[in-house]
């Protein structure tokens, strides 16, 4: 008990949970995206398509740089259990989805649905009441769930709206990382601390993902997200400690 108050009374672990729900750290997020973007020139990507026999051009660096920021500031926002990091993120999901599809994810059309659905349960349960859980059989449920939804949805994805054969590199590079983003947001209702390992997986995949997509805008967010992810899972520990504490 002694060694637990001591932990909790740390300068390290009191100089964390300062930078977690410090607003500096977003400035920084929004930041690093804005800046390379800028220096990559991602702001000069587009997208043509046509309509009525005229080529129109749409400019998704733009987009994607937008949606970035508002991207990062709903998980900040989340991170210090605002709640209304839940609803940015809700709308979020909309811009997500179309440049995913627009930069070849053909399952975003059917996925991000499902990612809208959870974020805006997460919302609703987080304006009644918000209490750090343990990890339980439901968290497992969630994840499996989350998984089964990916494969199933990605698959109909690949196999009926794509044309030409399925790219299976590029199927599992989708399905796994929403399969567990899935996971992680049908758990962030029940605001488990443990969902923050959940979401560093999360940003591993989505790397790797957006990597294979040449969106260095995302990239960038996802390796500051490990980060931000870190601090999420040390700061909610120590707070769902507390918790236990009070109750007690």
């Amino acid at each position: 008990m002694q060694n637990d108050t001591a932990i909790a009374n740390s300068p390290l672990l009191t100089l964390v949970k300062r930078i977690t729900n410090s607003q500096y750290l977003d400035i920084i997020g929004v930041a690093i995206v804005v800046s390379v973007s800028v220096y990559l020139e991602y702001y000069k990507t587009v997208y043509n398509f046509h309509f009525k026999g005229k080529t129109y051009v749409f400019y998704l660096g733009y987009f994607s740089i937008l949606n970035t920021c508002f991207s990062m500031m709903a998980t900040r926002l989340v991170t210090k259990k605002n709640n209304f990091g839940n609803l940015i993120g809700t709308c979020n999901t909309v811009l997500s989805g179309t440049i995913d599809f627009l930069l070849g994810n053909v399952g975003a059309i059917l996925t991000y649905p499902v990612s809208f659905i959870g974020n805006y349960i997460a919302f609703r349960i987080w304006k009644k009441k918000r209490f750090l859980n343990h990890i339980d059989l439901i968290f497992f449920r969630n994840m499996a769930l989350g998984l089964t939804l990916s494969f199933v949805l990605n698959f109909i994805a690949f196999y009926y709206l794509s044309e030409g054969s399925i790219n299976w590199q590029l199927f599992f590079a989708i399905t796994i990382p929403a399969g567990i983003s899935f996971g992680g947001t049908f758990n962030l209702g029940r605001m488990y601390p443990d969902n923050w390992v959940t979401w560093q997986v999360y940003n591993l995949f989505k790397i790797v993902q957006n990597l294979m997509l040449l969106n260095i805008a995302n990239t960038t967010k996802y390796v500051f997200y490990l980060f931000n992810a870190t601090l999420g899972y040390i700061t909610w520990r120590d707070d769902r400690k507390r918790q236990d504490r009070e109750l007690s």
